[in-house]
């Protein structure tokens, strides 16, 4: 069971690297989904209207990879995204997007530079992140009779790192949401219902 996952900070860089006269201007950012990436690369456009490309690299997921991509925006296949994918998973953090701006210099790098300077380009601005470290939540409802509301909020208040997402109410008691740790989550359940023998009821 994945219990916790590295990602990065909102934004790392820009940081900008020099070979044979062109420039690599890399950045690191924290996405968690594709349209996220597709509003920093149109806004990269923007930005950089005249550079000769744009390469980059995702890997969406929290643990684990569910779903990644690389581009090399126009470079010879293989040389930028697939360069800068690699560092990423170095790296091992999740939920980022990397990207490295190239302004042409006049002198061509041939597959092997250009491999190795969007690596380079793309560690640069990897080095550089402080990993944030994200633990994964599982959501959790009980059902709470009115009279052991005290006892509920007792043990989800000494259970660490629980977040209360919501409460309702009805005739019979309180319906409480909470975001658990997932390495706690077992333990929370069994803990729970053994306290009230039964009458705090997991909600599926």
């Amino acid at each position: 069971m994945i219990e916790s996952f590295n990602t990065a900070p909102d934004i790392t860089g820009p940081f900008e690297i020099k070979e044979k006269g062109s420039r690599f201007i890399s950045s690191c950012y924290h996405v968690k989904t594709k349209e996220t990436v597709e509003e920093i690369l149109k806004k990269l456009k923007k930005e950089h209207y005249n550079c000769t490309h744009i390469c980059y690299a995702y890997l969406i997921g929290e643990g684990e990879i569910k779903f990644f991509r690389y581009n090399d925006d126009g470079e010879p296949s293989g040389t930028a995204g697939l360069p800068i994918y690699n560092e990423i998973l170095r790296k091992n953090l999740f939920n980022v997007l990397v990207t490295s701006v190239r302004y042409y210099g006049g002198v061509n790098l041939g597959t092997g530079g250009l491999a190795r300077t969007y690596g380079l380009s793309a560690r640069t601005a990897l080095e550089n992140v402080k990993p944030v470290l994200i633990e994964i939540k599982e959501p959790v409802t009980i059902e709470v009779p009115y009279d052991l509301t005290g006892l509920a909020m007792n043990t989800i208040n000494h259970t660490p790192k629980v977040v209360v997402i919501s409460k309702s109410y009805n005739d019979s008691g309180t319906m409480i949401s909470v975001n658990i740790p997932v390495a706690s989550v077992e333990k929370f359940k069994s803990e729970i219902v053994e306290k009230s023998a039964g009458k705090i009821r997991i909600s599926e």
